[in-house]
Parts: structure tokens; sequence; C-alpha cells
């Protein structure tokens, strides 16, 4: 059966809201996480550590894409939406959606994003997460804790010491770091896979709603928006207007 973009995008948003429950239960237990709550300049957002919106092996990227437009429609001021084609129009390398040193569509972050940096998966698809691996964080703010350098991206196989009653805590044991808990998101991509198979085609119909979104989105500037993510996709509008890669 046919299910529309905003259909999928709203299961991927009901599945982050659970993992965000769970996100502040690991902030609860596990107090070295806290120092992501107070992140001092966007690091991450800043520095292509993750390029989350460009990403091709992203399965959730017209969701994504879809519920971070969807915030900028219903929760953007003129000027915001003037801000954000301005980050556009600059080329900058920073993520177009970080104003200053803060997300502005940080309750519609990716899922990149959102669990960047404390989970770990053992999905079977190495393409959609590293099998048992974890990519340590290279933030300013905690790489030191890791020995490692604030631009290093290191990645290790860690044993699961245990597992918390509640939900998909683990706690592993790193390198040259005491054990520590974090989320094992394993579970959340099977789920999503269960309901929309992650397919490398998706069908154009998705890529017509969301360019309409994003066009509806930006009012004023809705060109510009439609433009940049038809740019950063591979879109192409051929002559009798459908789409094309």
């Amino acid at each position: 059966m046919y299910m529309k973009l905003a259909d999928k995008a709203g299961r991927l948003k009901e599945q982050r809201r659970r993992f965000d429950d769970e996100v502040s239960l690991l902030y609860k237990i596990e107090p070295f996480w806290q120092a992501c709550q107070k992140c001092p300049d966007g690091y991450c957002c800043a520095h292509e550590i993750f390029p989350v919106l460009q990403s091709a092996g992203n399965p959730f990227k017209a969701e994504e894409w879809w519920l971070m437009l969807e915030y900028v429609r219903d929760n953007f001021s003129p000027d915001e939406k003037r801000q954000l084609v301005q980050n556009i129009l600059s080329k900058r390398k920073d993520c177009v959606f970080l104003f200053g040193n803060r997300c502005g569509v940080h309750p519609a972050r990716p899922w990149a994003c959102r669990v960047h940096p404390y989970t770990i998966s053992f999905h079977h698809n190495p393409a959609v997460f590293p099998v048992g691996e974890l990519a340590l964080p290279a933030c300013p703010a905690l790489a030191a804790s890791f020995d490692i350098k604030k631009d290093e991206l290191v990645v290790q196989r860690p044993k699961v010491l245990a597992r918390y009653k509640e939900g998909h805590l683990v706690q592993i044991k790193l390198r040259k770091h005491k054990p520590l808990w974090l989320i094992d998101a394993t579970d959340y991509v099977k789920e999503y896979e269960r309901h929309i198979p992650l397919k490398k085609e998706r069908p154009l119909s998705d890529w017509e709603e969301l360019l309409a979104l994003a066009g509806e989105a930006g009012g004023k500037e809705g060109d510009v928006i439609t433009r940049y993510l038809e740019i950063v996709q591979g879109i192409t509008r051929l002559p009798d207007g459908r789409i094309g890669f």
C-alpha cells in the first residue's frame, strides 16, 4: 500500500520521540554525557564531521528533510527564513541550519545528529550502522576524555559489559576509558526497516512531495530552498516536469 512521505516522516518522528526519552534516561545514569547538553560551540555541526544532509547512504534522508522543512514552515519567522537562505547562498561548509552556534531545527534535527555521540549499533548492515563499532566524538569538549585529538575520528569495537533493565542502554568498555553507558540503536533501525524497507531508489512521488514542501516552507525564499534541496540530493527537473537523478 502506498504511504505518503508525510506519513512515513510521522512514523520516524514518533520513533525519535521514544529515542529522546532514552537519551534522557542515559543522562540520568551516565554523568559523562551531560556535557553534550551544554555544547559550547556547535562543533560537530560546523566541521563537516557528519554531513547528514548530503549523505547518499542515509536511508531516512527524505523523511528527515520533510521533518526539518516542516519545522521551518511552522516555526521560522520571516527573518529566520531569510537567514537560512543567506546560509545557503554563502556556500559555507557548516550545516545550513546552524545559526550562530545553535541548531535552528533542533527539535527536528536528523537521526545522525540525534544519535551522536552516545549510541552504538550492532545492525547487520554496515551501510546503515557499522556493526558493533563506535565512532568516538571528536569535539573539543570530549576528545581529551578518550585520549584522542579534537579533529580525529576513532572507531573501536567495544565489548558489551551489561544491558540496562529498561530500554536499549548498554554498558561498554572502551580503550583508554572507564566503562561507559550508551544507547544501542540497533532495534530502532530494525523497527524502521520493518515498516519502510530501506531501498536505494526512492519513489518519485516522495521527491515531488518534498520539493513542494520546500517551496511552501520558504515562503518568499522558497525557490532558493527548493533549488538547494535539488542540488544536494542530485535531483534534476526534466523538460516534461518530471524528476530525474
